[in-house]
């Protein structure tokens, strides 16, 4: 009797263990395609030096190609460190675009992606956002 009931216990040990690795993982690969997505939104940006129309087409091609989740509706950018975002509401991922003046002849963007992890009961509750910002851009007209 004492066996049985001891079996039964590490069971559960090694079945909250391997529960709790396949989570790990689930959330480590779900930060990696947030942040392959991020940088390269970053890399558009630079490329075509700002949001603009060449910037857009090139986010969305990239996002399609990568599998980032499309926008269901009822998505709408935060505001972040006092800038309102630049992307449009239509957009149809969920991503945001923010612009920062540094000074009269600087300026940068910031983008915001989520982390999703498609899981059955806690993937639509559980969103995470990551953050970056481009490198400081040089406006060469006045």
């Amino acid at each position: 009797m004492r066996e049985g009931i001891g079996s039964v216990f590490l069971y559960n040990i090694v079945i909250v263990f391997i529960v709790v690795i396949f989570a790990f993982l689930a959330g480590t690969m779900s930060y990696s395609k947030a942040f392959r997505v991020n940088s390269r939104i970053i890399n558009a940006l630079e490329k075509y030096e700002g949001y603009n129309e060449l910037s857009d087409t090139e986010i969305n091609n990239v996002l399609q190609t990568l599998g980032y989740r499309v926008n269901t509706g009822g998505f709408s950018c935060p505001e972040r460190e006092g800038a309102e975002a630049v992307t449009k509401v239509t957009d149809s991922y969920e991503y945001c675009v923010y612009y920062y003046q540094i000074d009269s002849r600087h300026y940068n963007y910031g983008v915001l992606t989520y982390i999703y992890l498609d899981l059955p009961v806690i993937g639509r509750l559980l969103k995470v956002p990551v953050y970056t910002r481009t490198a400081r851009i040089y406006q060469f007209n006045g």
